[in-house]
């Protein structure tokens, strides 16, 4: 009975994460299942191959159950995964960080008063060409204090294009997200997103030398679950039944919704993509898996900087539910990266993203 049993939860788990390679393929406004699976690719393929090495040790041929369903997902397991890590020693011109900076840590979540000037430390430090900033704060209260002035001091990236979510304050104070450029912004624009939410989607043409490259700076919808850490660890801790009940329940629906909100967001995006006269780098806080619909149709046609770059898994979340790498830097065929790095930064939720890169010779004289 131990054994059938076994080999049924086996059998679903297999079956769940073959389900999880392929959820991608299917709008969440469609399906909503799907997503789920996408989102616990990581867990079920842990399972996979805690299974296959029980099976190895105990009954070999069962093995053959997570085996064919880890063979089958092999595609998206390289989508999570980067097995050789091919930085390259060629020559770049140009640095881009991403970063989601959680309003420079605004209302002190991280319970650390200096989290903003090591923020601003960082960025002087690092000097990158164009900073891709999400979650922006900036204000002319003087009870909180003006990041872009600070910024625009302490590093070289000094042209601007921002757009704001939320404007407090009498106009003093403004949440959004940001662009900044140490080389010359030629146009500009801002994608409409079907939320009223903080989400926003800029695109900034730069001219670096004679080649003009479309950056796409994105922040796609959240589900706020950072909200509900303090209530549900109070719910674990009183072993409340009740409101743990509750709260997977809400965290259900937030989930849900949020799936479908990126979903119709990437669709928006990519089609101003596919309009772009120019090279494109898209990248920011996209709040999605490699497993996401979302993800995938944002990445189709371009390159994903970390499969090509680093090694390993490239976690860059460091909420709730940490190990989860949903921000990206995806690059048309032009942008030559020679390095991307998820560097050891812990000044917010989310970890900075950055490649070196170089431009096609072939994409500047087509924009000359």
């Amino acid at each position: 009975m131990v054994k059938s049993v076994l080999i049924a939860l086996n059998a679903l788990v297999s079956v769940s994460l073959v389900g999880a390679a392929f959820a991608h393929s299917i709008n969440p406004e469609t399906w909503i299942v799907p997503a789920f699976l996408g989102l616990a690719f990581l867990p079920l393929l842990l399972l996979n191959a805690l299974f296959l090495c029980f099976w190895l040790i105990t009954r070999f041929k069962f093995g053959l159950i997570s085996l064919a369903g880890i063979l089958l997902s092999w595609g998206m397991i390289n989508t999570h995964f980067n097995f050789s890590g091919n930085s390259t020693d060629q020559e770049s011109d140009f640095s881009l960080i991403s970063f989601n900076v959680r309003l420079f840590d605004l209302y002190n979540w991280r319970g650390n008063e200096s989290t903003r000037n090591e923020l601003l430390d960082f960025f002087q430090e690092k000097n990158a060409d164009v900073l891709c900033l999400q979650e922006f704060f900036n204000s002319n209260d003087k009870s909180y204090f003006n990041t872009l002035d600070t910024l625009l001091e302490v590093q070289s990236a000094t042209q601007v294009h921002t757009a704001y979510s939320a404007i407090l304050h009498q106009g003093m104070s403004k949440f959004g997200i940001g662009t900044l450029s140490a080389y010359d912004i030629i146009d500009r624009g801002q994608i409409s997103l079907d939320s009223s939410l903080h989400n926003l989607a800029i695109y900034t043409d730069i001219r670096f030398d004679s080649t003009i490259v479309r950056v796409y700076n994105l922040h796609l919808a959240s589900v706020h679950i950072t909200a509900m850490e303090k209530d549900i660890e109070e719910h674990i801790t009183s072993n409340n039944s009740d409101e743990q009940l509750n709260d997977i329940k809400r965290i259900q629906g937030r989930l849900s919704s949020g799936f479908r909100r990126r979903a119709s967001q990437a669709i928006a995006i990519k089609q101003h993509m596919n309009d772009s006269p120019y090279p494109i780098i898209a990248c920011g806080d996209f709040n999605d898996t490699p497993s996401s619909f979302a993800y995938h149709h944002l990445a189709e046609g371009l390159t994903d900087c970390f499969n090509e770059m680093e090694f390993g898994v490239g976690s860059t979340y460091l909420g709730l539910i940490p190990g989860l790498r949903i921000d990206f830097i995806l690059c048309s065929a032009d942008i030559k990266v020679s390095t991307f790095e998820t560097l050891d930064v812990e000044l917010s939720d989310h970890r900075p993203v950055t490649i070196r890169f170089s431009i096609n010779k072939q994409a500047n004289s087509a924009n000359s």
